[in-house]
């Protein structure tokens, strides 16, 4: 299982096996984090560039962004930034009887500035998604990060959870920083992709109203919809798993193959 460096920092080449450990780590998760049949999503590697803007992510991040153009001049496309953005223009205008959640997997970018191990420019991104009410979305949100505590737990990549700057409004300072941070609304779990290298593998987030306000969403009570996301950073997640056990899953703990296969 090995994945290679290409002449583009921060995009790497996987082997077959590779591609079949994400594809396992994928079902994990939709069994992990569904637990009822839900509608599952592959979303293309491409995202309208209106829903970019719609959703505040140009704006905050317009470094990050990487568009598409065509002899020069800009199209309508850019490069998905996070997969969980395929998913509100799907509810756009309804009115939600109750709660929605659903699982899709994307092809990301982000023009990421450092080559640290870990942190790519091009990587695959798997999330489940939660459409309802607070109360809904805060209950869902905790619930899925014990989950996936537990499961990285017995994957033996030690996660370790923090808090951190919700990254669908952008690190406009430290006063807003601290602002995000209090009120809770970002969680990560990060665990060792290299000796002494520790990145998030996954990101809890809390969104409130933004999309639903934003895509016209709402609830039974006619208010927006607030919404929460739990992403897994798979190209990460692999890292980790081949610097806690070694390149070839054949020779994994039991445990850890039980886990994935559960």
């Amino acid at each position: 299982m090995n994945a290679e460096p290409t002449p583009a920092p921060g995009v790497t080449l996987l082997d077959g096996a590779a591609d079949e450990m994400v594809a396992t780590v994928v079902h994990a998760l939709r069994r992990l984090c569904a637990g009822e049949p839900l509608c599952h999503l592959r979303a293309p590697p491409v995202l309208a560039a209106s829903v970019a803007e719609r959703a505040g992510y140009a704006a905050s991040f317009p470094h990050l962004l990487g568009t598409v153009s065509q002899g020069g001049a800009a199209t309508d496309l850019v490069l998905t930034p996070a997969a969980c953005y395929h998913v509100y223009p799907r509810y756009e205008g309804r009115t939600l009887d109750g709660p929605e959640e659903l699982t899709v997997v994307a092809d990301c970018f982000r023009q990421e500035a450092t080559t640290e191990r870990g942190r790519l420019r091009s990587f695959r991104m798997f999330e489940t998604v939660l459409l309802g009410t607070p109360e809904q979305c805060l209950t869902w949100r905790d619930d899925r990060l014990d989950r996936l505590t537990g499961w990285l737990e017995s994957l033996g990549v030690r996660p370790e959870a923090g808090l951190a700057n919700d990254p669908f409004w952008g690190r406009t300072g430290k006063l807003l920083a601290a602002a995000q941070q209090a009120d809770g609304l970002k969680w990560e779990l990060a665990a060792d992709v290299a000796p002494d290298v520790r990145q998030a593998v996954v990101s809890v987030n809390y969104h409130k109203e933004h999309f639903g306000a934003a895509f016209g969403i709402r609830t039974a009570d006619g208010t927006p919809a607030h919404t929460a996301c739990l992403g897994v950073g798979l190209d990460r997640l692999l890292l980790a798993l081949q610097h806690a056990h070694g390149p070839m899953p054949e020779h994994w703990p039991t445990s850890v193959s039980a886990a994935l296969t559960a």
